[in-house]
């Protein structure tokens, strides 16, 4: 925390009066003078002064414990000010360089510190600015690779919101509207989910995993011809969609899928890479090896953006007429502070404060499961959680109103969340101390009881 911050992070929340306040609502109404019309969905209501660590002020004096950690694209707390210095080092030796053009020693350090954390599948790497751009030039080498047109994605997964990822994408209709027309060749199937799934148990003498039979069954009978298809682009966990864990079962037949038919399996690891889940890729949870993986968010420390496509030698070794990237694409200060953000998940025993504050999220959240008819979930996977509400148990129906209504509350008490989608995601800064974290969440409770008691 810096200094001046006007509360200690054991002060924290402290709001006043209704939000937003009269300063934030003044920029507010300015902002909606000049800014798209659409900007402002979901936007919360105030405006932030400053951040620290894990802690945000308003223009109004407001202090909200932040558990949104920038959609998870900062690790480590706002403004880390060793992560923030080796940036600034680099700005001023380089400023911005067209790393296509002009490369620099930093970019091969860092291209070989991710492929020695990452499956030894992978052994390439290409340049890309953010998670988006990385997905999408996925897209592109999956294609190239294969000379075969078609995607495979999977409902409920968010890959980006350009033309082609938001077609790839299926969280939620609005994403890809207007745009789903014109970004072609993907198909889509359920994401598997062990909550509210639309598929019976696996048959007896299919693949092991429902959903993956219904791949093979329906979608292969009815829709695709596997020939066509390039491969599949999967989140390992779901992100914003809901914090949603496949089984094991899954992975294995969906493997042995991939393998028969000659498809590559690219596992898109924007929000789930860099710690979020326990360990350093989700891709270790069930020992994966993808042909492509996708990186972004927390790369870049939460100071400097970037991202990047890594690739096995027979998609990224064996062409090389795919043009790639963009000019702030692994700029000097980002490469530099990815190469110190993963000193820091090497030196400062990161993971297994992930592992402690999942502990604290289940302990204290998932007994609302059987509390409360309307909570129907309540799934943890590191700094992944997801509280699921349905209007009852029985039909599982979502509970949209509700959702909203709980995530005011808890606004209400000073705890920032996400509630985009179908769930209340929280997803804490991996450093968070767990005593910090059980103090926000009891305020999650808090306003659990008053909404649902």
């Amino acid at each position: 925390m810096t200094d001046d911050f006007p509360v200690s992070p054991d002060q924290a929340p402290r709001v006043s009066g209704s939000l937003p306040g009269p300063l934030s609502r003044a920029e507010l109404d300015a902002q909606g003078e000049v800014f798209y019309a659409g900007l402002t969905h979901g936007t919360y209501p105030f405006v932030a002064r400053r951040k620290s660590g894990w802690l945000v002020e308003d223009l109004d004096g407001n202090v909200f414990v932040d558990l949104v950690s920038s959609s998870a694209s900062v690790p480590f707390g706002a403004g880390r000010a060793d992560l923030v210095a080796v940036a600034a080092e680099q700005l001023a030796a380089f400023g911005n360089e067209d790393s296509h053009a002009v490369t620099n020693p930093l970019m091969s350090r860092l291209a070989r510190r991710l492929l020695g954390v990452t499956p030894a599948s992978l052994t390439r790497v290409d340049l890309s600015l953010n998670g988006t751009e990385a997905v999408e030039t996925a897209v592109r080498f999956m294609r190239r690779a294969t000379g075969r047109q078609l995607i495979l994605g999977f409902y409920g997964g968010y890959h980006g919101e350009s033309t082609t990822t938001a077609a790839l994408g299926a969280e939620h209709h609005e994403i890809g509207q207007g745009t789903r027309g014109l970004g072609g060749g993907f198909v889509h199937a359920p994401y598997p989910r062990p909550f509210r799934s639309p598929f019976a148990p696996p048959r007896p003498g299919g693949s092991g995993d429902s959903t993956v039979d219904f791949i093979r069954d329906h979608l292969l009978f009815h829709a695709v011809d596997p020939r066509e298809v390039a491969g599949v682009v999967i989140e390992p966990v779901l992100g914003s969609g809901g914090v949603v864990v496949p089984p094991a079962s899954f992975w294995t037949a969906l493997r042995a899928l991939c393998d028969e038919h000659g498809w590559l399996l690219c596992l898109d690891e924007v929000k789930t890479g860099f710690g979020r889940t326990g360990q350093l890729f989700a891709a270790e949870l069930w020992d994966l090896q993808p042909d492509l993986m996708c990186l972004g968010k927390a790369m870049g420390g939460g100071v400097m953006p970037i991202g990047a496509v890594l690739g096995t030698e027979a998609v990224l070794g064996t062409f090389d007429d795919v043009s790639t990237g963009s000019t702030w694409a692994w700029l000097p200060a980002a490469c530099a502070v990815a190469l110190a953000s993963l000193d820091v998940f090497e030196a400062e025993g990161v993971l297994a404060n992930v592992r402690a504050l999942h502990e604290v999220s289940a302990e204290v959240l998932a007994p609302l499961v059987d509390h409360y008819e309307q909570v129907g979930d309540v799934r943890v996977q590191g700094c992944f959680v997801g509280v699921e509400l349905v209007t009852d148990k029985v039909s599982q129906a979502r509970a949209a109103d509700l959702q909203e209504a709980l995530a005011a509350a808890i606004l209400a008490r000073g705890v920032l969340v996400d509630s985009s989608t179908t769930t209340i995601n929280i997803q804490p800064s991996l450093v968070m101390p767990p005593d910090l974290l059980r103090s926000a969440l009891a305020l999650v409770v808090d306003a659990v009881d008053e909404v649902l008691g």
